[in-house]
């Protein structure tokens, strides 16, 4: 049974938002899955929804290509429901048996078709040790090309954000789901050495106007009105356009009009970025932390992944919640609930939510090896 109430009906959310969810309803034909949690937070429903519908609907990812990546990120999630359902889709457009077994069984892709052992090994190293090695980064670039690239690590980041949700929720998987064994939890442990990022990005930024297609230019415009500049992950984001306005769009609604708000906003998105071993991220938020009044302490042990016991209640629980939840997949009962009870359901959805926004950003990051600015202060590597 899921943790909170999940919004399968449309009088299950105040009668201002029903016409949201008729849209949202007529794009699947229901409400399942990951949107029955959203919609507990109806106005964040909308700009988060609208990423998956870029990648469903207009990704230039190959349907073989991008289901065998959601399948291999939820087994790296231990989600049985989203692998489930992938499955299903994977084998209708003719990803082999082989591979999805290979995928459920976490074994090694030897013997596998050359592009699939390559996604699933990129799908796995950028999940496990948040670094892809060079030679499977240069196979599928070489293959395929930036925009390409960009868009498989975005399809891997928005499913795990989903298979977060899931877990975090408990979302049952449906009656008759495929079977995801139990395995050996494979993310390595923490303080495992993490290698610098690059001095230069492995894909070029697109930060400038003309760098881009003149009919997507009034996209890269609105990046710039939205943000001042379009650099960092969105610079990145960029060699696909629309999917770029999507993530901004989303980022909008979680700076401006999100619940979250104040310190323990800048907190999510800090220990995301640790357990991520994103620089870049730490790097750009621990000044706006700072200002909004995060601790010192609280900044110390999340940087050095410290104890928390001593840090003021929020704080701790806050911290704990994004520890817990992309180290073990899992939120213990109690803390949870402790969460629940302070905050409401709203500001669980909104913060695993924009744990997921920010671990998607932090993957491209992380893949793509964009180092932040040498004058900022650094994240501890490992």
């Amino acid at each position: 049974m899921a943790r909170i109430h999940l919004v399968r009906n449309k009088e299950d959310i105040a009668p201002e938002h029903h016409p949201l969810f008729d849209e949202l309803a007529a794009l699947r034909g229901l409400i399942s899955g990951p949107s029955t949690v959203v919609l507990n937070s109806p106005p964040l429903a909308r700009p988060w929804n609208e990423i998956s519908e870029y990648l469903h609907r207009k990704s230039i990812v190959e349907d073989p290509h991008a289901e065998l990546a959601v399948m291999a990120t939820a087994r790296e999630k231990d989600c049985r429901y989203v692998f489930s359902a992938h499955v299903r889709i994977g084998r209708r457009v003719g990803v082999p048996e082989a591979s999805i077994e290979c995928v459920r069984g976490k074994t090694d892709t030897a013997g596998l078709p050359e592009h699939d052992a390559m996604v699933i090994t990129y799908t796995r190293q950028l999940l496990r040790q948040n670094r892809v090695q060079q030679p499977v980064f240069d196979f599928l670039l070489n293959a395929h090309g930036p925009a390409w690239l960009i868009e498989l690590t975005a399809w891997i980041g928005r499913y795990g954000a989903l298979a977060g949700i899931i877990n975090a929720f408990e979302v049952p998987a449906d009656e008759g789901a495929e079977p995801l064994p139990a395995m050996p939890f494979t993310t390595p442990p923490t303080g495992s050495p993490v290698p610098p990022p690059a001095a230069q990005p492995r894909i070029p930024l697109v930060n400038d106007r003309d760098m881009v297609p003149p009919e997507q230019q009034p996209i890269f415009d609105g990046v710039i009105k939205a943000r001042g500049a379009v650099r960092g992950p969105f610079a990145l984001v960029m060699h696909s356009p629309p999917l770029a306005k999507l993530f901004v769009d989303l980022d909008s609604y979680l700076r401006t009009e999100s619940p979250l708000q104040g310190p323990l906003r800048e907190l999510i998105m800090l220990a995301t970025a640790r357990e991520k071993d994103c620089r870049y991220i730490w790097a750009a938020h621990v000044p706006q932390a700072r200002q909004l009044g995060l601790s010192e302490a609280t900044i110390a042990a999340v940087a050095m992944r410290g104890d928390l016991s001593a840090l003021l209640e929020a704080e701790r629980d806050t911290a704990e919640y994004v520890r817990q939840l992309l180290r073990t997949n899992r939120v213990p009962q109690q803390l949870f609930d402790r969460i629940r009870n302070r905050h409401g359901v709203p500001w669980m959805v909104e913060m695993t939510c924009l744990m997921g926004q920010y671990g998607i950003l932090a993957g491209i990051i992380n893949a793509c090896e964009l180092a932040p600015d040498p004058e900022r202060e650094q994240l501890p590597l490992g």
